[in-house]
């Protein structure tokens, strides 16, 4: 009797599975990113001979165009043999999805008009020893009192 190991390799070799073999293919490249990035990472696909990494976050996607594509890239022709279906030339980019990127709209966040009044009286020691510095004090005293006056 076979393993059910055995009857889904049995199942993914199959021609009308191709799809499932080459996702499955896809998602080992998963293991080539910092494990911080794979939680982000939601998919992999191929399109239109281009490789794309769909991120839960524009940080991730941004970080991924500018350093670790090539990190894949190179991945790629160095394991050719785990990859046979993966062009080496193939073009790598990250993006998120739109029904993502939508929650991270700016128009979307309200504006945060709050103001933070100053705790600080002025009301210190100048123990500095040369004259430049004592002088940075008073100015920096004299900001304070103005700010104090101004509230």
């Amino acid at each position: 009797m076979k393993s059910s190991q055995d009857i889904i390799s049995i199942i993914k070799n199959k021609p009308y599975f191709k799809k499932l073999k080459t996702l499955d293919r896809l998602d080992r490249l998963k293991l080539f990113l910092p494990l911080e990035m794979r939680k982000a990472l939601l998919y992999i696909t191929c399109k239109n001979n281009q490789l794309l990494f769909a991120f839960s976050h524009p940080s991730y996607a941004n970080e991924f165009n500018h350093y670790n594509h090539t990190l894949i890239k190179q991945s790629l022709k160095t394991y050719a043999d785990l990859f046979p279906q993966i062009d080496h030339e193939i073009q790598i980019r990250a993006f998120v999805p739109r029904n993502i990127l939508a929650h991270f709209n700016d128009s979307n966040r309200p504006i945060d008009d709050s103001s933070y009044t100053e705790h600080a009286k002025g009301e210190f020691k100048n123990l500095a020893k040369t004259d430049s510095l004592k002088h940075r004090f008073e100015s920096i005293r004299a900001i304070i009192i103005k700010t104090l006056q101004e509230q």
